[in-house]
């Protein structure tokens, strides 16, 4: 029964896609980012608001990447068909049988070309806000800055999930909310930079501002 229901959500996830995409021309958007501003940087995402942040994102040729579990093949079909580019990996810093390694491996490669890499920065498997080593590492690797994104529904509905996904509902006004670049330098402690990234993320979703969170200029 579990392998038929994840087949048929794997089949579904095209139609889910285009569902998103007939919200997204009906939201009512705040700003739009420019994405030339974020070439070749890595954004970061709680896994909760992947849908609100995808929608910034369709047909931009961004690379995502999705979790190696079976979970992940339905990410990946939903994300193929918004326009993404998928690499099968984790945000944990994982070892290279578990994927971790290989995905960020793969991620190094894609950010040296310029390209722009999205990362759910809590999953695959959460806890919901607790940022993963990965991207941390990602970014150290390949001194490229990371850019903290939250976007926030007037209307929405959130599911009772570990993520606490948040469904955006047709004819929402959205607030995107744009970190700051953090930057991880070769002699920086990566535990330090984790909980940066952790805390600016979480100001993002509650709507604060510090000089952590200060906004790019967008669109």
């Amino acid at each position: 029964m579990k392998r038929l229901r994840h087949r048929l959500s794997v089949f579904l996830a095209p139609f889910v896609a285009f569902l998103l995409r007939l919200i997204h021309k009906t939201i009512r958007w705040d700003k739009r980012i420019d994405y030339e501003l974020y070439r070749g940087k890595v954004i970061a995402l709680l896994h909760g608001n992947a849908l609100g942040v995808a929608m910034l994102g369709i047909d931009r040729g961004i690379y995502a990447l999705v979790s190696r579990f079976r979970d992940g093949d339905i990410a990946e079909r939903f994300l193929l068909s918004l326009g993404y580019k998928v690499v099968r990996g984790s945000s944990e810093e994982g070892k290279p049988q578990k994927g971790g390694s290989v995905g960020l491996l793969r991620l190094v490669k894609v950010l040296k070309e310029g390209n722009t890499v999205a990362i759910t920065v809590d999953g695959p498997k959460g806890p919901y806000g607790k940022v993963k080593a990965g991207v941390i590492l990602l970014a150290q690797k390949t001194g490229t800055p990371i850019i903290p994104v939250y976007v926030d529904f007037d209307w929405s509905v959130r599911l009772k999930t570990w993520d606490r996904l948040t469904i955006p509902l047709p004819f929402s006004r959205a607030k995107v909310r744009i970190g700051s670049p953090l930057w991880v330098l070769p002699e920086d402690s990566v535990e330090a930079k984790r909980e940066e990234l952790e805390e600016v993320l979480s100001f993002l979703s509650l709507g604060k501002v510090s000089e952590k969170t200060l906004e790019l200029k967008g669109s």
